[in-house]
């Protein structure tokens, strides 16, 4: 399921041109489409009263899920940016810039999002 930067909403695909080398656009408009189809407000809060941030929820085919608050396009988690207003997150720039920052603390991969890097062949 590769998506084309050409495809993405074009304040996200602007902000993926100015954090991410050529090679590696369409990868990162990929990620953004299986992580939010592409809805700058999508929100998944799978915390709880039981669950706060990090507590695990389940295993995946090896693999802990944690509670989380993933915010934007490409998801992500303010569990891990607790001193940042996470409604920020909504803005294309500042969630795509968050990422590359992400994807570079993880050595220039897609593995802090895992499942959708998985299923895209990028791990």
């Amino acid at each position: 399921m590769l998506k084309s930067v050409d495809e993405a909403p074009l304040e996200l695909a602007v902000s993926i041109r100015e954090f991410w080398s050529p090679s590696e656009w369409d990868n990162a408009a990929s990620i953004a489409f299986l992580e939010s189809a592409w809805n700058t407000f999508a929100v998944d809060d799978t915390r709880d009263g039981a669950h706060p941030c990090g507590a695990e929820l389940a295993v995946i085919d090896g693999t802990v899920t944690t509670a989380e608050l993933s915010v934007g396009y490409f998801q992500i988690n303010a569990c891990n940016f607790p001193t940042w207003e996470w409604q920020r997150f909504y803005n294309a720039r500042h969630n795509a810039g968050t990422a590359h920052l992400l994807f570079d603390r993880a050595g220039g991969n897609w593995s802090p999002w895992f499942f959708s890097a998985l299923e895209l062949g990028l791990l």
